[in-house]
C-alpha cells in the first residue's frame, strides 16, 4: 500500500471539514488569541500535511486535529473568552508530540513563512522558537 499521499488525496471527501481556506481563515481570526507558538505548531501541522514522505495515519490525524480546530463549536466553544481554545492548542500541540520524528527543519522553515504570510511581521516573536 502506498504511504505517501498527495494532499488532495488525503483530504478528498473531507472538505466539510478540513480545507487550507478555512484553516487560513481560522488562522486569520484567533491567531493572535492563540499565541505564537501555538499558530507556528497549526503551520507546521499544515506544512506537514502537504509533504508526500508523511505517513498516511499522521495525514489522518492532522487531518482530524486541524479540522477540529477550524469548528468553532467543540469540546470548549472558541467564542468564550479566555478558555475558548484552550482545548484546540491542546490538541494541536498533542499532535505535534505524536509527529515530532517526522518533523523536518525544512518544514518548520515553511511554516514561519506561513506565519508572517497569514498574520505578518508584527506578532513573529523577536527569538527562535524550537517545537
Amino acid at each position: 500500500m502506498n504511504e505517501d499521499l498527495h494532499l488532495e488525496t488525503t483530504i478528498s471527501g473531507k472538505e466539510k471539514h478540513y480545507s487550507p481556506d478555512k484553516l487560513i481563515n481560522k488562522v486569520k481570526k484567533y491567531g493572535a488569541k492563540i499565541g505564537y507558538k501555538a499558530l507556528h505548531n497549526v503551520a507546521t501541522l499544515y506544512c506537514a500535511l502537504k509533504s508526500p514522505n508523511l505517513p498516511k495515519d499522521q495525514k489522518l490525524m492532522i487531518i482530524g486535529v486541524l479540522g477540529y480546530f477550524i469548528l468553532p463549536i467543540d469540546l470548549i466553544a472558541d467564542m468564550l473568552p479566555a478558555v475558548g481554545l484552550a482545548d484546540d492548542i491542546v490538541i494541536i500541540t498533542k499532535a505535534i508530540a505524536v509527529i515530532y520524528s517526522s518533523i523536518t527543519d525544512d518544514m518548520k522553515d515553511e511554516a514561519h513563512e506561513v506565519v508572517k504570510k497569514i498574520v505578518g511581521e508584527k506578532f513573529l516573536p523577536s527569538v527562535e522558537y524550537e517545537i
